[in-house]
């Protein structure tokens, strides 16, 4: 393990290690047996050393301290996937982050989406994240594929799919919020062809803890803003954010409107224009969480792995970000 990632699992002011053990313990506890030797601390380090690595699971043996095999650990890594375990993590993680200073670090928070390379893994049961047109013809393909043969079978349309913009390569797309110093409070998984506008609404349900948005959106001092570009601008967003409780600080869309006079009379200006620069925490954001190797490039086999591991990311930063003083 790096000296960045223990650093931050062991520090003196916060133990994440014993603080997510005591969690998983609760959400994913380990039978007893008398020949059990791994514990959920175990398990939990292996898996932080694992995501700061760049090896498959086939090949990964656990640090030297702590000895596993790659192929066991991923069985443990699937088993938290579906138990949400990583999900559970995280929204503790905030909890405890936000038990102090709360109202500073949710005033501005952004919203943007990256694009990640698919390098291999296959896209088996993630046809739910499909469009509704995209079912419709999977299941015709279905019935096709009774009566013909296995040679000629046809394939079935896929979630992680061409994306016309990055040299028709595959690529998926991740939908992130983060708060006014870049800490991640709820992400999503997308389609790459789709648009960041679709994904606005998705990514701020995704957030597990209550930001008491709509109640401080009655006190000037204490409104939280939502900073995003362009990409996101929509009446449909707009109207949305509003009823949460956001003022929205959304870049104007040129595309989405021809008249001048329109166009001169939504460019921000004064205290907007000033709140709308510290947008850039969350580009810093995706520059943190794509240190980690198996963030930046998706190896896994299915949707549901990857966003496992970039939830266990996510929690990481989280966690540096709890005993730092701003």
């Amino acid at each position: 393990m790096n000296n960045l990632t223990d650093s931050i699992l062991f520090n003196e002011n916060f133990n994440t290690v014993e603080f997510a053990a005591t969690i998983i313990d609760i959400v994913a506890p380990i039978k007893y047996s008398p020949s059990q030797k791994y514990t959920n601390e175990y398990f939990y380090i292996c898996m932080c050393d694992f995501a700061t690595t760049s090896v498959s699971w086939n090949k990964y043996r656990g640090t030297i301290e702590h000895p596993i095999d790659g192929k066991y650990l991923n069985q443990i890594h699937n088993k938290w996937v579906r138990l949400e375990v990583y999900k559970e993590l995280h929204r503790q993680k905030v909890n405890k982050y936000l038990e102090t200073d709360k109202e500073n670090k949710l005033r501005f928070q952004s919203i943007d989406s990256t694009f990640i390379a698919n390098k291999g893994g296959s896209v088996k049961n993630n046809n739910h994240l499909l469009s509704d047109r995209a079912k419709k013809k999977n299941r015709r393909i279905r019935l096709e594929n009774r009566t013909l043969p296995k040679n000629e079978r046809l394939k079935e349309e896929t979630y992680i799919d061409h994306n016309r913009y990055n040299g028709r390569k595959r690529y998926l797309k991740t939908s992130s919020l983060t708060d006014h110093y870049g800490t991640p409070l709820g992400s999503t998984m997308v389609s790459s062809k789709q648009s960041d506008s679709i994904s606005l609404i998705e990514t701020i349900e995704s957030i597990s803890v209550n930001l008491n948005t709509l109640r401080n959106s009655k006190v000037n001092r204490y409104k939280q803003k939502l900073l995003a570009d362009g990409g996101y601008d929509t009446k449909q967003n707009r109207r949305y954010l509003k009823k949460k409780g956001y003022v929205p600080i959304i870049a104007y869309n040129r595309k989405n409107c021809k008249n001048r006079k329109k166009i001169k009379k939504k460019e921000r200006k004064g205290q907007k224009h000033k709140d709308y620069k510290k947008r850039f925490v969350v580009e810093q954001f995706f520059s943190w969480i794509k240190r980690f190797p198996v963030i930046n490039q998706n190896y896994q086999k299915t949707i549901e792995s990857y966003e496992g591991l970039y939830t266990l990311a996510s929690s990481i930063i989280v966690a540096s970000r709890i005993y730092r003083k701003f």
